[in-house]
């Protein structure tokens, strides 16, 4: 893919879960990328902000991640999820990652999907309600406890369900979440599942996730995306 112009990714350094899922598709496919960071301001007025008009006139909900594509007509795409398909179809022409027939792509859909409205909406809420750094700062009065424990709850269903999933493809002698590789699937659920201490969850209580974690940050592609977001500290 040497000839392929370098697909500029929007994004920036840090814990945020969602920006890493598109550089790890991108390292994993082999594409050229050049990211630019943006900053998170909600400051209209900030000229790098990703509320700021450059901005949202390539992601009109002002979020991060986003694409654009020089090799397709300068495409836009935004949302993570769908920046993971957009990818996978124009790029995976192989399937290494992405669905090589109608059961396959139906799975990966659906597994895409329930990250998006279980996972992300859910642990997102708890963390931004268990930390005073961010709700505090913005109400100046701390959470209630059952708001923080319906969300973390939640999480937890999610990741039960998970779970299962990874039990049963265990049993078939698999390590991903559908199929017998990885795939475009396994890259939505990583960031968030590897965030899950933040807000207090405990791996153990769901081995087959943790095998699972432990498994995909020892892919290349995927602990190269990681290190290069969160650099270790100097000495």
């Amino acid at each position: 893919m040497s000839s392929l112009k370098p697909i500029t990714m929007y994004g920036h350094f840090g814990p945020a879960p969602n920006p890493p899922k598109v550089i790890m598709l991108l390292k994993l496919l082999g594409l050229p990328y050049v990211q630019i960071e943006k900053n998170i301001t909600g400051d209209p007025a900030v000229e790098d902000g990703i509320k700021h008009p450059n901005f949202t006139a390539i992601n009109p909900n002002g979020r991060l991640p986003a694409i654009t594509d020089p090799n397709q007509n300068n495409i836009n795409v935004w949302e993570s999820a769908a920046i993971l398909q957009y990818l996978a179809e124009v790029y995976d022409t192989d399937h290494k990652f992405s669905g090589k027939n109608l059961e396959e792509r139906t799975l990966i859909n659906e597994w895409i999907a329930f990250q998006i409205s279980g996972q992300a909406p859910m642990q997102g809420q708890a963390f931004w309600f268990s930390f005073d750094r961010l709700h505090y700062a913005k109400y100046g009065e701390r959470a209630p406890d059952h708001v923080i424990t319906r969300f973390k709850e939640e999480v937890k269903r999610v990741y039960g369900v998970l779970n299962t999933q990874l039990e049963r493809q265990k049993a078939k002698g698999s390590g991903w979440i559908i199929s017998d590789r990885l795939t475009i699937a396994d890259v939505a659920w990583l960031p968030w599942s590897r965030s899950s201490p933040a807000i207090g969850i405990d791996l153990d209580e769901f081995p087959a996730m943790k095998e699972w974690l432990a498994r995909m940050e020892e892919v290349p592609a995927i602990k190269e995306t990681f290190e290069e977001l969160n650099p270790p500290e100097k000495a």
